[in-house]
């Protein structure tokens, strides 16, 4: 029998194991971030060996790697929103942005900026819109808030007993009793109102008696639509408003929103530990009310830390989950822009040592996934702070910028959130303006959910 020459093969065997080792070890020290173009921004190798390697982070380096919609930040569907900017600036009328998010914008935390950044570039003067009362009076610095005890809140969390009163999209809504008041004070230093617009509803008319520095008198407020609202207009400024409420039938309130002249308003919407799934029952005509009667152009929905959890894989459930609530407030908000922002980085204690977790990389691949199926725009706020170990970094460095939970930003982190969301809007606009359909994110297919 002939012998053969098997020498050729176990070469060609061996170099193939060779190539398989040399590709595997390519992946590991070519971590990185994405640019907008999708290409590969390669770390420092030391950047690579502080997240702590598992079989999800090596997935998740995969997917990050080839799925170049993964983490890719997109401006979809923001041209109405830059339509109505524009429009500020040349008809000088005013809009608000909607910014939904937990207790991470808590006490104003991120609005507050924002709202300073927008103003100082398109206009408008006022803490836009704030609930009756607050669960933390005294931790938001914007305004000073006080309020007496003849108020029944109904929440997300806490459902009233009246029939057919719902929570607003602040997720609360208020029953007053008689003597119900509440107050607000602008803090010294701060703007004064100039205007002050109660939005309130349900199907009883109200009898109030309004105060401000200088004057004061009695409304009487007739419910009209779901979402009503009247607007108290002084000579001069003011700086205290006060509601009491003087009839016994129960009113239905949600807040007061407070402006001065054409511009931009950010209107704080923060909820502790939401995880953006209760504004699905928020009823579209209430929904469609508040956008119609504060003039929203662009919603912000930044949910994620309360959904996380290190260890848990499977969050096909919440994919789901938030695929139908944006459904939602699309279709309760047509025409409105609708900007979604990953959850940033935290930190877990891993062998003595905080680091990112494994999994959170997949999230984020999830709530990016979500917003390229709906067509809504994403800020990837993970990768903006520096990806991995970010929030290490955000602790540990000077300045501070987060709390020892490793977990929520402090006033300066807050800060620094609101000027990587900012310089993404106006990103996005200054290419609108140069070229509008630049803005459109081109996707071979959306991802099946």
């Amino acid at each position: 029998m002939e012998q053969r020459n098997t020498e050729p093969l176990m070469i060609l065997l061996a170099c193939a194991i060779f190539l398989l080792v040399m590709a595997a070890g390519v992946l590991h020290v070519f971590h990185g971030k994405l640019d907008e173009a999708g290409i590969v921004k390669a770390l420092p190798d030391t950047a690579t060996r502080t997240l702590p390697v598992t079989k999800t982070n090596t997935d998740s380096l995969h997917a990050l790697m080839f799925d170049r919609d993964t983490i890719s930040s997109m401006f979809t569907g923001l041209e109405t929103f830059y339509q109505s900017i524009q429009q500020v600036q040349s008809d000088h009328t005013l809009l608000h942005i909607a910014y939904f998010g937990d207790s991470m914008i808590e006490g104003d935390l991120v609005t507050q900026p924002l709202r300073r950044s927008m103003q100082r570039r398109f206009g408008g003067q006022g803490i836009g819109f704030i609930p009756v009362t607050s669960p933390i009076p005294g931790f938001r610095t914007t305004v000073k808030q006080s309020f007496n005890n003849n108020w029944s809140v109904s929440s997300f969390v806490r459902p009233g007993n009246s029939e057919g009163v719902f929570p607003g999209v602040s997720g609360y809504v208020y029953i007053s009793e008689e003597g119900a008041e509440t107050r607000y004070e602008s803090p010294p230093g701060s703007a004064a109102f100039h205007t002050a617009e109660i939005i309130y509803g349900g199907k009883n008319n109200i009898t109030l008696k309004i105060k401000t520095d200088t004057a004061s008198a009695l409304l009487s407020l007739a419910p009209e639509h779901p979402v009503s609202s009247f607007t108290v207009v002084r000579d001069s400024a003011f700086s205290l408003f006060e509601i009491e409420v003087r009839s016994a039938r129960p009113g239905v309130f949600y807040g007061v929103n407070f402006e001065n002249g054409p511009g931009v308003y950010v209107d704080n919407y923060a909820f502790r530990g939401n995880s953006g799934l209760p504004l699905n029952s928020v009823p579209s005509e209430i929904f469609s009310g508040f956008n119609t009667t504060l003039r929203n152009k662009l919603l912000i929905l930044h949910y994620g830390l309360n959904v996380f959890t290190p260890g848990v894989e499977d969050y096909h459930w919440y994919e789901v989950a938030m695929v139908n609530m944006i459904r939602h407030v699309k279709e309760s908000s047509p025409g409105i822009s609708i900007l979604m922002i990953s959850m940033p980085d935290r930190s877990a204690l891993i062998s003595g040592e905080y680091h990112t977790p494994a999994g959170l990389p997949e999230f984020i691949q999830l709530q990016q996934r979500v917003a390229a199926k709906e067509h809504v725009a994403f800020f990837n706020l993970y990768e903006a702070m520096g990806g991995a170990n970010s929030m290490k970094t955000w602790v540990e460095g000077h300045p501070r910028l987060a709390g020892d939970d490793y977990t929520h930003p402090n006033g300066a982190g807050a800060a620094k959130i609101a000027s990587l969301v900012y310089e993404f809007l106006m990103k996005g606009y200054e290419r609108y303006l140069q070229k509008p359909d630049s803005l459109t994110f081109a996707k071979s297919s959306a991802p099946t959910i």
